[in-house]
């Protein structure tokens, strides 16, 4: 995993997800439920408002450093898996070789906490063609005030199959990280580059990191 820049210029649809409509409207959700410049509270979350994500959803609870439990999962996630995915570590999700560097930026989301985007690839074979999608995850509190929840999703392209799919992150592309600030942002201040801001500024902080594994 290597840091390639730092808050560039970019449209929002150059980043990973951001020409998804689902993706979109679902962080619009989440921005809007952002009063007083603090990370939304898991109560705030209304599923009637978010009916068009909700197939791809969840809600992460963190149990343990890197590690998060799945306590809401739509439709899409469970047929991915092939099973229930409530209850089931999000790594469940990822092929082993890729676990570690999810774990990290789970972590991230939870602590400093940021906004993360994650490009996903799951390699075909004979019988099945690949997928491709994004994993969005998006920090929210629990009842004492902590971050340690987390709302999400993962939308993929292609057909499923008939087997539980595993993913990897795809090699070369970019990985959203904002760390964020205390301001609420809007799309042109969380694009700002870096070194434009002053020593009192409070907005996230944006890398784009590159999948090198």
């Amino acid at each position: 995993m290597k840091i390639v820049e730092d808050m560039p210029q970019r449209r929002r649809a150059d980043l990973p997800g951001g020409d998804n409509a689902i993706l979109n409207s679902l962080e619009k959700y989440w921005q809007a439920l952002r009063h007083a410049q603090r990370i939304p509270s898991r109560n705030d979350i209304e599923p009637s408002q978010i009916d068009h994500a909700l197939p791809h959803a969840f809600i992460l609870q963190r149990v343990a450093p890197g590690i998060a439990r799945m306590r809401v999962a739509g439709q899409q996630l469970h047929d991915l898996l092939k099973m229930d995915a409530r209850g089931m570590p999000i790594s469940t999700f990822f092929v082993p070789e890729a676990r570690d560097q999810i774990a990290e930026l789970i972590e991230a989301a939870f602590t400093e906490p940021a906004i993360i985007s994650v490009p996903l690839t799951s390699p075909g074979s004979l019988v099945r063609p690949s997928l491709t999608g994004t994993m969005m995850m998006l920090p929210l509190r629990d009842d004492k005030g902590d971050t340690s929840r987390i709302l999400g999703a993962l939308v993929t392209e292609g057909q499923p199959g008939s087997r539980p799919r595993r993913f990897e992150i795809t090699k070369g592309a970019a990985i959203r990280h904002e760390t964020l600030g205390l301001q609420l942002a809007s799309v042109q201040s969380i694009l700002r580059p870096d070194h434009e801001k002053g020593p009192d500024a409070t907005r996230p902080a944006l890398r784009l990191i590159v999948n090198n594994g």
